[in-house]
């Protein structure tokens, strides 16, 4: 029985999988080259159009390139010669077939490798500003989920170091997901006293530097270079430091607190971290300590 592609399902297609349609439609090195192209120009576009631009952009590139493949699709299937035999990419289940394949290799990809996460807060300006893009390395943190699935778990193989910005569920409420620095390691001694960080008894804080221009509320912050190992980042004070409330966390044995200072010395396999914006952070001076089966994974590459 011969064989030729529908003109509407071969359109249709493209709605729920771009280029699925031109698979069908007898093309699908076509629907590979489209595809990958606009892969490269979506990564492309995530490096040098990063922050609150990229969604928008990157929205109007995955409906340019839907509707260019339903018109290729259209045209492909409508100019199709009868086939003797129905090639089998082209059947459904060649086609489901397709689909998952690319599923399993997008949610590995995520799940395992790397993932993007954008910042929804301004608690790490100014390092990380608000709707900033960071890609995060996800192999051997162990905590292996992606798109709200959990598929695996295990202990950490990679080298956390203090100064890495990490991504973490957050502790009171795993269902978020938190962006902060790492400032202490387990059995590190931590204290933030005078609104100065110390590590082991050893202050952070480098050299003043010239005020910070907060556009939120139009004022200038003062700013200042810090390090950590061989970190530098720069860190910012609001008018005034917020009281520490009364502690109430897991652990919090570990911890003393006073008015407007505080020392803790981190829980083996825990972790201690705070926003660089240290006056506008809700961080582990208030909600306690990272496990370290909370951890994500840590941002590779920060693209303002």
């Amino acid at each position: 029985m011969n064989w030729k592609p529908n003109k509407w399902i071969a359109t249709a297609l493209n709605v729920f999988f771009t280029p699925l349609g031109l698979v069908y439609a007898g093309a699908p090195r076509l629907g590979a080259m489209l595809y990958g192209g606009a892969m490269l120009l979506a990564a492309a576009i995530f490096f040098l159009a990063p922050g609150p631009r990229y969604p928008m952009i990157a929205g109007a590139l995955h409906v340019t390139l839907a509707v260019v493949c339903m018109s290729v699709a259209w045209q492909l299937a409508a100019r199709a010669p009868l086939r003797a035999v129905r090639p089998a990419y082209t059947r459904w289940y060649g086609l489901l077939a397709i689909a998952l394949a690319y599923a399993v290799v997008i949610v590995g990809l995520r799940a395992f490798v790397y993932e993007t996460f954008r910042t929804q807060s301004t608690s790490m300006a100014p390092s990380v500003d608000l709707g900033t893009n960071l890609v995060v390395q996800k192999w051997g943190y162990g905590n292996y989920r992606t798109f709200g699935m959990k598929l695996g778990s295990r202990p950490i193989s990679a080298t956390l170091t203090r100064g890495d910005v990490i991504v973490f569920d957050f502790p009171p409420d795993p269902s978020q997901q938190y962006i902060k620095r790492l400032v202490g390691l387990p059995g590190d001694k931590v204290a933030y006293r005078d609104r100065q960080l110390f590590v082991n008894g050893v202050g952070t804080q480098v050299r003043a530097l010239a005020p910070y221009l907060d556009s939120e509320q139009a004022v200038l912050r003062p700013r200042f270079e810090e390090q950590l190992g061989d970190v530098r980042f720069n860190t910012l004070l609001g008018e005034r430091q917020h009281a520490f409330p009364e502690p109430a966390f897991a652990l919090k044995e570990h911890c003393v607190y006073e008015v407007m200072a505080m020392q803790c010395e981190v829980p083996p396999g825990h972790y201690f971290v705070m926003g660089d914006n240290r006056d506008n952070s809700a961080d582990s001076r208030y909600w306690g300590f990272v496990p370290a089966s909370h951890i994500v994974g840590k941002a590779v590459r920060i693209i303002q």
